[in-house]
């Protein structure tokens, strides 16, 4: 049912990603996987498809946004219940905007972020910058314990847009935290990104606790550049 991915003939010019939605819509298409079917967890996907988990994380928190699959807490990704033609031409966007995407993300990150931050360091409050230390205190532990510190760096960018104080700005970071993440894995798990990256991040931080709107965004921008350079760089 799950066939390897041919990893010089099929995965030569598009990212691995990208092929594993085009294997789950042919499963769809084959009868293989129906609407409401439940998936096979991420690395039970990854031994099927002879990759590793970093692609099928990022092929399925792709479709979870583009809400083909729905994740259950404590029960796993099922396809979702929806008029199969309806998730079919939605899987179809996804292949064919897939190769733009990751650079798609850093522009929405900029256009967010930039604004985010600026307002973060004019309004935040005692409470935020606590928050935000929490974070880092996280992200330093994950890093020396030999981890990339992903989950504690996209905490750190949503309590930027919370202290924003922009509902608006927080929401947006709320519908985009999905495929963040995924610009976030490209970069942070290249060797040495994550201290970097650590290190704008107490630069970013240190900006918002000075009330410095022009410092934050400035540095906020050379990081988000960074970072894009490194997720860019990596074709599997």
């Amino acid at each position: 049912m799950y066939q390897p991915i041919a990893r010089v003939s099929e995965a030569q010019s598009v990212r691995l990603y990208e092929v594993i939605i085009k294997r789950i819509k042919n499963m769809i298409l084959e009868g293989k996987l129906k609407v409401g079917d439940k998936l096979p967890s991420e690395r039970e996907l990854a031994e099927m498809f002879k990759v590793s988990r970093v692609p099928v994380r990022e092929a399925l928190k792709i479709m979870e946004f583009m809400e083909v699959l729905q994740y259950i807490p404590g029960d796993g990704m099922y396809l979702k219940s929806i008029d199969l033609n309806d998730l079919l031409s939605k899987i179809d966007f996804m292949i064919e905007t897939s190769n733009d995407i990751v650079s798609d993300l850093f522009e929405a990150r900029q256009a967010i972020e930039l604004k985010a931050v600026e307002l973060a360091a004019i309004k935040r409050t005692d409470a935020d910058l606590r928050a935000m230390e929490k974070c880092l205190e996280e992200m330093e532990e994950d890093i020396n314990n030999g981890r990339d510190g992903i989950q504690a760096a996209t905490n750190f960018h949503t309590e930027i847009s919370k202290a924003s104080k922009n509902k608006v700005i927080a929401r947006i970071n709320d519908l985009l935290i999905i495929l963040t993440e995924i610009s976030r894995e490209k970069s942070l798990k290249r060797q040495g990104i994550a201290p970097t990256a650590l290190v704008f991040h107490k630069q970013i931080y240190q900006m918002i606790k000075k009330h410095d709107p022009k410092g934050a965004q400035d540095i906020m921008k050379e990081h988000l550049e960074h970072t894009e350079r490194a997720a860019l760089a990596d074709q599997y």
